[in-house]
């Protein structure tokens, strides 16, 4: 026991809060994981009040609270310009031609990335379009189940720590600088960006955000357990335009992904492209 003895859990509680996170959200805390579960459930078991079993009812009955609990468990390290040498790489070999056949046809190239964190992907994805295809007319959204996280990423103000692989013309470019630690992003920037608060798990949610050219979701879906890892992929697969491009982290290798969407290799790397085939064919 503890000093405060009624936030120590025992262990088939704990594994009941994982498996109702679990099915709401698709996250999958390992059992060696689980003491960071305990750490933060006690945390939120200080402000409600309650002791265990009244925790564990209180979320099967309150969507608020599970919100808030999924919230203090999701990661949101990032940075722009992370993983720079797959972006330069998707951006100018595999999807170039793709985007020069849409300026031709004067499309609306649509990108998503999915479990955006505080924002820095999207804006770092829409700072390549500016740089790479001046010509195109594109839209970016970040989805995030984290409400805190959308909030901070519509602010756009970010630290210098947060910034520090951006190429220094780049960041006088598109950032103004707020004072010595911190950075805003600029309105150029800004206006292809939305923001909304999404559940990739949410069947119904994710079919109402439209199609997209390419989706990027890097270093998410990793931390689902198997079944919600193919529905995820499922997902994506039908909001995905035909020949469209999915873009995982650049060691993340998920076998549904290779199942269902064509692994384009190039220069060490894969992405994956949606083929023709209807998704009953393919699987």
């Amino acid at each position: 026991m503890s000093q405060e003895g009624i936030y120590d859990f025992t262990e088939e509680e704990i594994k009941d809060i994982r498996n109702i996170i679990w099915k709401h959200s698709g996250i999958y805390i390992e059992d060696s994981k689980l003491y960071f579960l305990k750490f933060k459930t006690s945390s939120r078991l200080k402000i409600t009040r309650l002791k265990p079993k009244e925790y564990i009812a209180l979320l099967k009955d309150s969507s608020k609270e599970l919100k808030e609990l999924i919230e203090s468990i999701t990661i949101g390290e990032t940075q722009f310009f992370r993983d720079k040498i797959q972006l330069d790489t998707f951006f100018d070999k595999v999807f170039r031609g793709y985007v020069q056949q849409r300026i031709q046809n004067s499309d609306i190239i649509t990108i998503l990335s999915a479990g955006c964190a505080t924002g820095e992907e999207p804006y770092t994805l829409a700072i390549y379009m500016l740089e790479k295809f001046p010509l195109a007319n594109f839209k970016v959204l970040g989805v995030d189940i984290n409400e805190n996280f959308i909030e901070r990423a519509k602010e756009g103000i970010y630290s210098s720590y947060s910034v520090r692989s951006v190429p220094p013309f780049i960041l006088t470019k598109y950032f103004d600088k707020i004072d010595q630690d911190d950075w805003r992003i600029k309105d150029i920037v800004k206006k292809y960006v939305s923001f909304e608060r999404v559940n990739l798990m949410d069947k119904l949610k994710m079919r109402l955000l439209g199609k997209f050219d390419v989706i990027f979701c890097k270093n998410v879906i990793i931390y689902f357990d198997e079944s919600s890892r193919n529905k995820v992929a499922e997902y994506f697969w039908y909001i995905l335009k035909k020949s469209g491009f999915l873009v995982l982290g650049p060691a993340e290798r998920i076998r549904i992904v290779s199942e269902i969407f064509e692994p384009v290799f190039e220069s060490g790397m894969f992405f994956y492209r949606k083929t023709e085939k209807t998704l009953d064919e393919l699987l």
